[in-house]
Order: C-alpha cells, then sequence, then structure tokens
C-alpha cells in the first residue's frame, strides 16, 4: 500500500466536490483506491480501477461520485488522474 500524496480530484457535479487519494493498493486486476472528501466532512470510501481502465489512452479514470450517488445525483464523476492512481505501486 502506498501512502504518497496525490493532488486534489472532483466529480463534475456544480459545484464539485473534492477528493484526495489517502491510499492506493494493488489488488487482483487493478488498483483499490482509498478517496477521503476535503471540502466536507464524509467517510473514506474505496472506488476500485481495473487495469483495462488503467491501460486506456487518456490521462484520466472516471469513476461515479459517491456523493452525488448518495444524494440522487446522475451522471457525475470524479476525474482520478491515472499518475496519481498508480503513484508508488509496483508495475501490474
Amino acid at each position: 500500500m502506498s501512502a504518497e500524496v496525490a493532488a486534489a480530484c472532483e466529480c463534475t457535479h456544480e459545484p464539485p466536490h473534492r477528493f484526495r487519494i489517502a491510499h492506493r493498493a494493488r489488488a487482483g486486476g487493478g488498483v483499490r483506491v482509498g478517496l477521503k472528501r476535503i471540502d466536507a466532512l464524509y467517510p473514506l470510501r474505496e472506488v476500485f480501477v481495473t487495469d483495462r481502465e488503467l491501460k486506456m489512452n487518456q490521462d484520466n479514470v472516471f469513476k461515479a461520485c459517491f456523493v452525488c450517488v448518495d444524494r440522487g445525483f446522475r451522471e457525475t464523476a470524479i476525474a482520478l488522474p491515472k499518475a496519481d492512481v498508480e503513484l508508488g505501486l509496483p508495475p501490474a
């Protein structure tokens, strides 16, 4: 598990919810990423980023914003920079 600090991530909701990567660990077929909300109190949540998503030819991986889902908003996503997701982890 890597504890290096990554830049803040935001979802696409207006106003956006802001997160930081609290931890990351390689798991079978991808990376478990712990996201901590930094603009309000909210429990830590983990998202799973698959190896296939990391191999796609984009700078970011998009995951559903769990704050928006909890509040009933649809079609919002957190943009996670791939470089931050893999920061400090061994190669797959």
